[in-house]
């Protein structure tokens, strides 16, 4: 039980730029490669903007997702998976991660599968 007036706000995947503010407005911060929160901020949104879906590693733990960490095999990446109605939903780390109150929280970028045309 946790006590009064500090209930964590349960993340979920970031798809939108109207539930990134909200996370703002929680106190959390995005962190990037530039090293510059308003530079990776605005980069976090355009890729927001194209569609891309980042996951919070807690998330994805606390819904059944596993990790492989990395290897010449993930390209030197570490991913998250889990197999939905027998298709793999894949994510990889990705160089953002949500800050708040001295905790990082890494972000996992959805993996998009190819598909070939004719």
């Amino acid at each position: 039980m946790r006590p009064e007036g500090s209930e964590a706000m349960e993340l979920r995947p970031i798809k939108d730029i109207d539930y990134l503010e909200k996370l703002i407005q929680e106190g959390f911060r995005v962190k990037g490669p530039r090293q510059d929160t308003s530079k990776d901020l605005i980069t976090f949104k355009a890729f927001l903007r194209k569609g891309h879906e980042f996951a919070p590693e807690d998330w994805l733990s606390s819904s059944g997702y596993q990790f492989v960490e990395p290897s010449t095999f993930t390209k030197g990446r570490r991913l998250a998976y889990k197999m939905i109605e027998g298709i793999p939903d894949e994510r990889f780390k990705s160089n953002y991660s949500l800050l708040k109150g001295g905790k990082e929280i890494p972000l996992y970028l959805k993996v998009e599968v190819k598909q070939e045309h004719e």
